[in-house]
């Protein structure tokens, strides 16, 4: 039966319709019953707030129990909830036509109550199968659909740098000891569509892995600041091909309570995309600021930017800008990074920088200074 199960009872006889709400309470401990008098009213209940189990008389004012019936079951959101009729003395065939008309079951008045209540429990658990069933297949679907736009996706993005592999390879094959001078230009974009390969395996990797709970975090208590110096070490000769300055704002005394790896795995890709979009010469930031429970890392740039409407758009899966192919990324960087900021009880958003860039937020739980208790 489900939890905070909603039962309502639709009964013009008051005396009766109150006989059934304490037999039902008392027999179905937990469940939420109400009861109206006609049928119109039942219909405004039933709109608002919704039931399991609608209990009704067939003989109602307002509206019959039919009518009441046949709005139930042409209303999507009430398409699980269960209907029984309660009515007196009828025939067989009237019975039937009942339960045809889309009832799931019927009483004959008078009804004993051990009977009542066992009709509307086996009610209640019949709408706790549909639901989980409903609810199953739901997530089935999804699961499809996610399926079908992560093949659709694969054999897109895997194509490209294949082709690139393919068509160098077969030049050079064909006209390497022809040409000599082209197999350097050749072998650079086979090494460089397979540095693309490389990381759109990686990263599909690391996603299905971390959606499947099969990765393992090592949280321990970090000092921030001296992760954020070796994450600038780390760019500061990429940072020197491109003329860009990477300026750092520590946060001195800051201590978290993070997977040191995963941390850096998500600021190595802000940054990465921070130098990709930047311009020759530009400013890429990396600053820490600290409130009393949160530090926040904030990655910024001197880019193009995020479009408005897009803040949330680019943290989904096989989602990036329209950008061209040189800076265009796998799409699956910043889902893989929302993943880990949230395991590791943060958030992550994106805003426009002072830059004039993108400014990338990462809020995380602060556990004190160095030196505290």
């Amino acid at each position: 039966m489900l939890a905070s199960s909603r039962v309502l009872v639709v009964e013009d006889d008051v005396a009766l319709a109150a006989a059934e709400v304490e037999l039902l309470r008392e027999g179905l401990p937990g469940a939420q019953v109400t009861a109206v008098h006609d049928g119109l009213r039942a219909w405004e209940v039933l709109v608002a707030d919704g039931a399991e189990v609608v209990l009704s008389d067939v003989a109602l004012p307002g509206i019959d129990a039919l009518e009441l019936l046949r709005r139930i079951r042409g209303d999507h959101n009430l398409a699980t909830t269960a209907v029984i009729l309660v009515t007196g003395v009828i025939a067989p065939e009237q019975l039937f036509s009942l339960l045809e008309n889309g009832a799931d079951d019927c009483l004959v008045k008078p009804i004993r109550g051990e009977e009542l209540v066992a009709r509307v429990r086996a009610a209640l658990t019949r709408v706790g199968r549909q639901r989980q069933l409903a609810a199953r297949a739901r997530e089935l679907e999804e699961k499809y659909a996610r399926a079908s736009e992560f093949l659709s996706w694969v054999s897109h993005e895997i194509r490209t740098p294949l082709s690139g592999l393919m068509s160098a390879a077969h030049v050079l094959k064909r006209y390497g000891r022809q040409r000599p001078e082209e197999v350097e230009r050749f072998a650079e974009v086979i090494y460089r569509e397979g540095q693309r390969l490389t990381r759109l395996i990686n990263n599909l990797l690391d996603l299905a892995k971390i959606e499947a709970g099969e990765v393992e975090w090592h949280v321990q208590e970090v000092p921030l600041c001296e992760l954020l110096l070796h994450v600038q070490e780390v760019f500061r000769a990429l940072c020197a091909d491109r003329s860009l300055r990477l300026q750092l704002v520590p946060c001195p005394g800051a201590f978290l309570r993070v997977d040191a790896d995963k941390l850096s795995q998500v600021l190595t890709n802000l940054l990465s995309n921070a130098i990709k979009h930047s311009p020759e010469g530009g400013i890429v930031r990396l600053a820490c600021t600290r409130s009393e429970r949160f530090v926040h890392i904030a990655v910024e740039d001197q880019g193009p930017g995020v479009p408005p409407g897009m803040e949330e758009v680019i943290f989904q899966r096989f989602r990036q800008l329209d950008l061209t192919d040189e800076k265009s990324g796998t799409g699956l960087g910043l889902a893989i990074s929302r993943e880990i900021v949230t395991r590791l009880g943060g958030r992550i958003w994106v805003e426009r920088s002072a830059l004039g860039g993108a400014r990338f937020v990462i809020e995380l739980p602060c556990v004190g200074d160095a030196g505290s208790s």
